[in-house]
């Protein structure tokens, strides 16, 4: 069945979309950079990669969604101070914070105007790893169960109803804490590679779903559901991230506002 099939029936089957790789020069030349911004944008993890020797490869999709955001992106939040600000819109308290720096994060989400997909994406981009995962069908469900793992994926998005295109095959998504990677990936056989069936999310420098947040069993809230549907290739689930944590803002100000 083709793609234009699946789009046609309202599924999309996500391993058509193949993650592809290409060279270091042709993601500077698409980019409109040099080859050295492209290593850094590899270092900082705005882009993704793998190493080949002593070159990289590097995600055509990555390079694409570049290329549709329209300019490099700008300075991301610390990954802790990310983590705060989906956290309180998710209703938490951002308790990894010292209470100067929570206030500060208060503060910044008091004054902030709906900054849109991009202004979203570039502020929370360095939160997590990403990674695309080989996996045996076994390991996926075991990982299910496993400790420190947290579903999430557009599939949970559409059943919260997210305005998101329903997936036919889906790649499962968890969010794994930092510590508990080394051991999982070693005892489920779990490996990066070209044609992943498994996304794995890795939160830099704090697990956030230690607190109390409005999250649901095992899963995210939809703030963190949201700022992932703003790194997807489909314009609606982007589109459906960005005017979900516009409302969660929204929300969010008002409240404080009656505080």
């Amino acid at each position: 069945m083709t793609f234009g099939n699946h789009a046609a029936s309202g599924m999309v089957d996500e391993r058509e979309v193949r993650l592809m790789a290409i060279s270091v020069k042709e993601a500077s030349s698409r980019l409109g950079v040099n080859d050295s911004r492209v290593r850094q944008l590899l270092r900082s993890g705005d882009l993704r990669g793998r190493r080949l020797g002593n070159s990289w490869l590097v995600s055509s999709q990555d390079v694409a969604r570049l290329e549709l955001q329209g300019r490099p992106p700008g300075r991301p939040l610390a990954p802790k101070r990310a983590w705060a600000v989906i956290d309180l819109l998710d209703e938490g308290r951002a308790a990894w914070l010292s209470d100067s720096a929570r206030s500060q994060v208060r503060r910044y989400l008091a004054d902030l105007q709906d900054p849109g997909p991009d202004g979203w994406r570039a502020a929370l981009r360095g939160r997590s790893n990403l990674l695309d995962v080989v996996a045996h069908p076994a390991a996926v469900q075991r990982l299910r169960r496993a400790g420190g793992v947290r579903a999430a994926g557009i599939d949970d998005a559409a059943s919260r109803g997210f305005d998101v295109v329903a997936l036919a095959n889906p790649i499962p998504e968890f969010y794994v804490e930092e510590s508990h990677w080394p051991e999982l990936s070693r005892s489920l056989a779990l490996r990066e590679g070209a044609d992943p069936n498994l996304r794995i999310r890795v939160p830099k420098e704090v697990w956030p779903f230690a607190g109390d947040g409005a999250l649901a069993p095992g899963g995210v809230g939809d703030a963190v559901l949201s700022a992932d549907l703003l790194e997807s290739m489909e314009p609606r689930a982007v589109a459906a991230g960005a005017a979900r944590l516009a409302e969660l803002l929204s929300a969010w100000q008002s409240e404080r506002s009656r505080a």
